[in-house]
């Protein structure tokens, strides 16, 4: 990567936000980087369309992206938001088949991108990489279990409230001094596979009880106890 010295940092502090780049051996962690070229994304630009060939092993730096798919009618089922730290692209560089969703910035993007050549290079040289990028893939697999359970078996004020509680705790773990949820309502509503009026309703509520407080285009989270109670309810 021909990032100067302070870009690199930077790189690596956005990276750190996630847990799984801060699990990596060093040496492991800076061949990745090493390896990447930095792209800007527009907001509402695609990544890459469902049934793309698998171009890039990619991970956020800054703004986000929402991986769903799309039907025939235009309905939406969002699978991911992904925010600084988050990786994907994982399984189509794994086992180079068509990408499985649509993946679009929902904000101004700063994407680290590494090539499957440039990926192939780092795995050859620390083939325990591939370790890693399987504990990556299992993080997907168990987020995909997840979700099918919640949409089975939780209220929409449960789905939200893990939804909240998740996001939540991200940040936290990134060392954020605020817990705040940088996500709109529409898209917290897209994530929870409900219409956003009923989950506008809801987040009204909390914010007359004094769980959470709502601002431009985040939630800042004011009782988390009281999420989580709501996110443990059937």
């Amino acid at each position: 990567m021909t990032e100067p010295p302070a870009a690199v940092s930077e790189i690596r502090a956005a990276l750190g936000r996630g847990t799984w780049f801060r699990t990596l051996p060093p040496e492991i962690a800076a061949a990745l980087v090493a390896a990447a070229s930095v792209a800007e994304v527009p907001e509402g630009a695609a990544v890459h369309h469902q049934g793309d060939g698998a171009d890039a092993l990619y991970a956020v730096l800054a703004g986000g992206v929402k991986v769903s798919s799309v039907s025939a009618e235009g309905r939406e089922c969002v699978f991911r938001h992904l925010l600084p730290g988050d990786w994907f692209g994982e399984i189509g560089v794994l086992d180079g088949g068509g990408r499985t969703h649509d993946a679009v910035a929902v904000a101004p993007t700063r994407l680290l991108v590494v090539p499957p050549r440039r990926l192939a290079e780092v795995l050859e040289r620390h083939p325990l990489l591939y370790r890693f990028l399987a504990l990556l893939l299992c993080r997907v697999v168990r987020t995909a279990f997840t979700m099918l359970a919640d949409a089975t078996l939780l209220s929409l004020d449960a789905r939200l409230a893990k939804r909240l509680v998740s996001f939540a705790e991200a940040e936290a773990r990134a060392g954020a001094e605020e817990t705040v949820v940088r996500l709109t309502q529409e898209q917290l509503a897209a994530l929870c596979g409900a219409s956003r009026q009923a989950v506008n309703r809801r987040l009204a509520a909390w914010q007359a009880e004094g769980v959470i407080e709502l601002g431009y285009g985040a939630i800042r989270v004011r009782d988390g106890a009281a999420l989580r109670r709501c996110a443990d309810a059937l």
